[in-house]
């Protein structure tokens, strides 16, 4: 294969992914951190107190008000609603950046990244 094929594959495939961007159309609060040290505490109290079933019912119950807590108290983490190309909804968590409805994003592996609008070759695909 010659270097003006392989870099033509390039550029295709490069033109190829960005154009089919995925879409930020929603948000949803994410409360992973409140479920999870409550979720933890209530498993440790709960198997203390009456063994394994007191630890799972412990478990379950102290993670939701763990959730809860960390809602009302206004800790409530970002996360982002993405629509891909083939129309499948997924929650995305991106803690270090903010997203509006309408962004187009490239999703690569749990985290969002940004497409501009000017690069997106294919828009109306």
């Amino acid at each position: 294969m010659n270097k003006t094929t392989l870099l033509s594959l390039v550029i295709l495939y490069g033109a190829a992914t960005v154009g089919y961007a995925d879409e930020v159309v929603g948000r949803a609060p994410d409360n992973l951190v409140g479920q999870t040290l409550g979720g933890w505490s209530g498993f440790l109290v709960g198997g203390a107190m009456a063994g394994p079933i007191g630890a799972l019912a412990g478990g379950l119950s102290f993670a939701w008000i763990g959730g809860e807590v960390q809602a009302e108290t206004g800790l409530s983490a970002q996360a982002y609603q993405v629509k891909d190309t083939q129309g499948e909804v997924s929650v995305v968590r991106s803690p270090n950046r903010q997203w509006q409805t309408g962004d187009h994003v490239l999703v690569k592996g749990r985290r969002l990244y940004p497409v501009s609008d000017s690069s997106l070759t294919s828009r109306s695909l």
